[in-house]
């Protein structure tokens, strides 16, 4: 260590805890009344650029949401009615090296890993009123209702992804019971009492809920998101739980992690790069989006994306199809407004039918490429081929006053007499997709 960093070192550990509280991320996306504040200490008002500190417990009201950056790029998005402390945070910036544990008290949250979790995914926990989260560099997502009784969602990439994606995961442990989740898609309910359902398909409701009062979410006091699939049938409301925080930080290593990590602008300047964009726009009217639209976002990237959608044969060997199988397809984009790009680095609609009447078991995948749309007018629509017999056409949708809130995917299908088509909603989450 060189004599100029011992010395700031030494001048930081001698300044007043009281003056040192430090600095861990930025608020982003901030709408509705949202507030900070470490146990003990005064509440102060969060707005989009503000400063979030080391054991922060972050509020929201009825109409509340944001987005948190932390230094180490870990996003967690909050909904209405939530509480989300950010109880431990030690990141060494050269490295990649450190720890996160965030706990989540009450309502619905999200989350995308940042460097702390891709250089030691053991290294990134969630804690629920009635166990914790494992994560394995991935997105996922979580609700948790006033009985302590939560919902878990597993968002992020899989072992059959089709984008070349890293493989995630989530791990429930409630010192009770244990269950893992693999597959995107997928979820399990947390009883209070420790008890943890066998992993089930989310349902489009129990998604759309999980996504932090986004795109379908409800997000608000007393709304409901019934588990199914798997035998599974527990409810998992997305209101207020009990307020909590836990001492698990070690300050000092916090404190010499931000110190490192510099206290100028650039070192929140990553917060332009997530998916922080404003939560609604006057005169941007519901339905199909048109370019203009998706321009009056400026700045914040993002990625539309959904696991499993009926996709099936219409047409097999240029006859009836036996309808005795259901095929499925998955899509995934990114936006980046600020660059006004789509598509890239995983970008894809993918399909699949074995319907037994077809000439043979059918499956496809189609890339989007990046595709600018700073100069274009009209729809929001763009249609991307994959030779003559696949097509996927990609509509912006507008929903809730918010632009490009979601988008629309509907992959074509047809060769050798067998066709087929099918459509997707593809939610939107902060952040391009992981790699």
């Amino acid at each position: 260590m060189s004599a100029v960093k011992t010395l700031v070192l030494l001048l930081a550990l001698a300044v007043p805890a009281a003056a040192q509280t430090p600095r861990i991320g930025a608020a982003g996306a901030v709408s509705g009344t949202v507030t900070a504040g470490a146990a003990g200490a005064p509440k102060r008002a969060l707005k989009s650029g503000s400063e979030v500190l080391f054991k922060d417990s972050v509020t929201t009201d009825a109409k509340g949401r944001l987005q948190v950056l932390l230094l180490d790029e870990t996003v967690f998005t909050v909904g209405p009615d939530s509480n989300i402390v950010l109880d431990e945070f030690v990141y060494d910036p050269f490295t990649g090296a450190g720890k996160v544990t965030a706990q989540v008290t009450k309502g619905v949250f999200r989350f995308v890993t940042g460097k702390v979790a891709g250089k030691r995914p053991a290294d990134m926990k969630i804690k629920l009123p009635a166990g914790t989260i494992g994560i394995r560099g991935t997105f996922g997502a979580g609700a948790v209702d006033s009985n302590g009784d939560a919902l878990v969602g597993l968002l992020g990439p899989g072992p059959d992804n089709n984008g070349g994606e890293r493989v995630g995961g989530l791990d429930i442990d409630t010192g009770k019971d244990k269950q893992s989740l693999d597959e995107p898609g997928t979820g399990v309910t947390i009883k209070a009492d420790g008890d943890v359902s066998a992993p089930f398909v989310l349902t489009p409701e129990q998604t759309a809920s999980l996504n932090a009062g986004g795109s379908g979410g409800t997000g608000g006091s007393g709304q409901t998101a019934s588990a199914s699939g798997g035998g599974a049938a527990d409810d998992a409301e997305e209101s207020a739980g009990e307020s909590a925080g836990q001492d698990v930080a070690e300050a000092d290593e916090s404190s010499d992690a931000t110190a490192d990590s510099g206290g100028d602008a650039s070192a929140l300047g990553e917060d332009s790069n997530t998916a922080s964009q404003a939560a609604a726009f006057a005169g941007i009217q519901d339905g199909i989006a048109n370019w203009d639209d998706v321009r009056t976002i400026q700045s914040g990237q993002a990625h539309y994306y959904v696991s499993s959608a009926p996709w099936d044969l219409t047409t097999c060997n240029n006859g009836t199809c036996a309808n005795n199988s259901s095929g499925s397809m998955s899509f995934q984009m990114n936006i980046d407004f600020g660059a006004r790009t789509v598509g890239g680095n995983g970008s894809a609609a993918s399909f699949s039918d074995s319907d037994t009447n077809a000439t043979g078991p059918v499956s496809g995948s189609i890339s989007i490429p990046v595709t600018g749309f700073g100069d274009l007018n009209g729809n929001a629509s763009l249609t991307f081929i994959n030779g003559s017999a696949m097509s996927v056409d990609v509509s912006l949708m507008n929903a809730n006053g918010n632009a490009a809130d979601f988008a629309n995917a509907t992959a074509n299908f047809s060769q050798g007499g067998d066709a087929g088509s099918g459509t997707a909603k593809g939610l939107k989450f902060d952040g391009l997709i992981p790699q």
